[in-house]
Order: C-alpha cells, then structure tokens, then sequence
C-alpha cells in the first residue's frame, strides 16, 4: 500500500514595492515603539530634573511646567550643604566594598561549577539561587538580630555582609553562564605550562571573561546603591545612613521638601550612569552571553 503525498505549495513572499513598504512600516513602528519607551522611562527622570531646577514657589504651581522659569539652583545648594555628600560617600563605601566581595566569592564558585561535575550540582546551585526567592522583607527581623548580637548595627560591614548574601547567587549563576562559553581547553593549556588551577582561572578564564565580571559588578553595584528597607533597618545614626535612607529623610513632618528629593535624586544618579557610560560595550555583551550560556 503506498501513500501519495501531496506537496504543499511554498509560502509566497511579497516581493517588490509591496516587500519594501512592509519593512518601512516595520520600520517606523518600532523606531515609535523605541521612542514611546524611552519617553515612558525617562518621565520620571525629566521631571526630577525639572523639579530640581525650579524656585521653591514654583515647584508646587498650577498648572505646573516642565520647564523651569527662572532657574533655580537653590535645591542643589540646600541638599550639598548638608549631610548629603557624606551619605553619598557611604553608599561609595558599601557599594564598592559589596562587589569585591560578591565577585571575590561568586568567580571561584562559578569557575567550579563550569570546571568540576558532582552528584547534585544543578540542584545545589538551584537551591543557591531560590534563595533569593525568600522576600527581602522577611529577613530584615533575623538579620537585625544577628547583627545586633555581632555588634556590627550601624557599620559598614553589616551592610556589605547582607547585600553580599543576596547578591552573590545571582552574580554565580550570571558568571557560570559566561564561564560555559570559554574552552576548557584553555586554562589546562595554562595548567601544562606550570600555572596552579588557582593561577589558571585568575590569568586565562577570568580576563577572557571580563564582559561577564563587568556585567555582575554593574548589576551587585546597582543593587547595593539603591537598597533601603534593609539600609534602614541596620543603620541608626545620620552619620552612617545611605543615599537611598538620606533622600526619605527630606520627608518632613509639615511637608515634604520635593526640591531637595529632586536634586539629590539627580546627584545620587550621577555615580551610577558615569559608571554605566564606561561599562556599557562590556555590560551589554556580558549579560547576552551569560544568558545564553546559562541556558
């Protein structure tokens, strides 16, 4: 018994003038869809930036205006008198001190789960990364009494301890992905030549891995600058608070002094986009290929 199958006809593609404005139209939607987004995102921005521009009179005008006039900069002058540059510095320390050693833990982890296979490996490192799944929030309690019979309330430490507990599984799982794409041939190469496994990740993986390091510290930096409910909670004097912390301090009691909020909020950004200018090519290319690697 034979079967006859019919062959089905090939899809036909427009072709010509009705091709060509088919991908115009593409074309302009999604340059208005880019458009779209990037004003949906960066609303909030421009009118801090506008707020913080504005004479303290105005800032609460009706109807308000987006642009200034006149321009002020009395916000900027009352939020860098105070204490505000010293909150910055903080949050400098904290940051800086959470990504050395979230990289410094989660680079030899990541290595060796790319490098060495174990019974229960993907459930281990599973297990590693739901436990960011627990809310932020329910850890506050236990780790205030933690740091509380440590001594370690209103430190430096304590804060780079628990942003580095959260942190340090997402930037293992982000490496490991990046760590899978680089031969494994490479870093025994280096290992004939007389370098140590040690030596070997530090001088061959890990350069050739830079985008993925770049990537993670970008992303623990990030975290570690804009975190509150546990800088709040682990911090009590005004000398020790973070910019996040500082800024809900402009909330008053009579009134809430939007102006300051506004202009710290815009310094406070600084930091984090000069930091994102010069890691951009790398941040991008390292997080594309630690998803892809991860998969």
């Amino acid at each position: 018994m034979t079967t006859t199958v019919e062959a089905r006809p090939a899809a036909v593609r427009p072709s010509g003038p009705v091709a060509t404005k088919r991908r115009r139209a593409w074309r302009i939607a999604a340059i208005v869809l880019v458009i779209l987004g990037v004003v949906v995102f960066s609303a909030n921005t421009l009118w801090a930036l506008s707020t913080s521009l504005k004479a303290p009179d105005d800032i609460l005008a009706y109807p308000p205006s987006l642009i200034p006039s006149p321009v002020s900069f009395d916000s900027y002058a009352r939020v860098l008198d105070g204490q505000f540059l010293r909150w910055i510095l903080n949050s400098l320390i904290v940051a800086v001190g959470t990504v050395v050693v979230v990289l410094g833990v989660s680079i030899p982890a990541a290595y060796g789960a790319t490098r060495f296979q174990f019974r229960g490996q993907t459930a281990l490192l599973f297990v590693i990364l739901a436990g960011m799944a627990v809310g932020q929030v329910a850890t506050v309690v236990p780790f205030y009494f933690l740091a509380s019979r440590l001594g370690l309330i209103d430190t430096y430490v304590v804060l780079i301890l628990v942003y580095s507990v959260w942190m340090t599984p997402l930037s293992v799982w982000l490496l490991r992905g990046y760590f899978k794409s680089i031969p494994v041939s490479l870093d025994e190469a280096a290992m004939l030549d007389g370098c140590s496994r040690f030596r070997a990740m530090l001088r061959v993986v890990v350069p050739l891995a830079r985008p993925g390091v770049a990537a993670a510290a970008l992303i623990v930096f990030v975290y570690a600058w804009n975190e509150f409910i546990l800088a709040v909670a682990l911090t009590m004097s005004d000398s020790m608070r973070t910019v996040p912390v500082g800024l809900h301090m402009f909330l008053a009691t009579y009134g809430v002094d939007w102006g300051a909020i506004s202009a710290g909020s815009i310094v406070s950004l600084l930091p984090v986009l000069m930091l994102f200018l010069v890691l951009q090519r790398q941040f991008i290319s390292g997080l594309t290929a630690g998803t892809l690697g991860s998969q």
